[in-house]
C-alpha cells in the first residue's frame, strides 16, 4: 500500500527584513553551533557574571540580583547542554545579556 504524500499549498516567507536576516543567520550558523555555544558560555561565564558579582559586592546589590544573575546564566547553559539549535541559543543569550547588563547598570547608576 502506497503512502499518501500531500504537498502544502501554503508557503510562508518572512516579510520583515530583520527576521529574514535572522533566519538566514541561524540556518547558516548551525554548522558552527559549537563555536557559538562556546562564545556564549565564555561571555556569560567570564565577563557578565563576574562583573555582576563585583558590582554587587562593591556597590551593595541585593539577593534578588544574585538569584537573577544565576538564573540568567542557567538560561544560557540549558540550551548549550541540551544541544539545542542555534535558533534557541541566540535569543536565550540575548535575553540573558540584556537582563544582566540592566542589573549591572542599575548597580552602577
Amino acid at each position: 500500500m502506497a503512502t499518501l504524500s500531500h504537498t502544502s499549498a501554503y508557503t510562508s516567507t518572512p516579510t520583515n527584513k530583520w527576521l529574514a536576516r535572522y533566519q538566514k543567520f541561524v540556518t547558516d550558523g548551525e554548522f558552527n553551533r559549537t563555536g557559538w555555544a562556546a562564545t556564549a558560555l565564555a561571555v556569560q561565564g567570564c565577563i557578565l557574571s563576574p562583573t555582576l558579582l563585583l558590582t554587587m559586592a562593591y556597590l551593595g546589590g541585593g539577593d534578588w540580583q544574585f538569584l537573577t544573575g544565576m538564573l540568567c546564566f542557567l538560561l544560557v547553559l540549558i540550551p548549550i547542554l541540551a544541544a539545542m539549535p542555534l535558533k534557541t541559543l541566540v535569543p536565550a543569550f540575548v535575553l540573558s545579556f540584556v537582563i544582566q547588563a540592566a542589573i549591572i547598570l542599575l548597580n552602577i547608576l
